[in-house]
């Protein structure tokens, strides 16, 4: 994707390095267009960790969809299997935390405050 397709997309990606763990930052709206880029970014992030976990940070999420549950589901899954567990930060972003209620996925998934708070877990 080029950096002015990455502009008009719904879904913008950041990767980035705090020490040895990669952190994924998501900004926009994560539905049934967009699920599969968060899937691929998330890939990216678990190939880049050079810690024992990976960083998600959602907070500037304004949708989360059905997709984007059954995606976040699949990679916290698939994290676990490769053994570098995703850290999900979600803040008080109430478009995220509603849907992860509401879908019982809160009690899944390894949630956090603020990234600080998930490096230093």
């Amino acid at each position: 994707m080029t950096e002015r397709e990455q502009e008009l997309s719904p879904l913008q990606v950041e990767h980035r390095m705090v020490g040895e763990v990669a952190v994924v930052a998501i900004r926009g709206e994560v539905g049934t267009d967009t699920a599969e880029q968060l899937a691929t970014a998330v890939r990216a992030g678990l190939d880049r960790t050079r810690a024992a976990f990976c960083v998600l940070d959602l907070t500037d999420v304004r949708f989360l969809g059905g997709a984007g549950l059954t995606t976040l589901a699949a990679t916290s899954r698939e994290a676990e299997t490769r053994r570098e567990p995703l850290r999900i930060v979600v803040d008080a972003n109430r478009p995220v935390i509603r849907p992860l209620e509401i879908s019982g996925l809160e009690r899944f998934l390894a949630l956090y405050h603020s990234v600080e708070d998930a490096l230093a877990a």
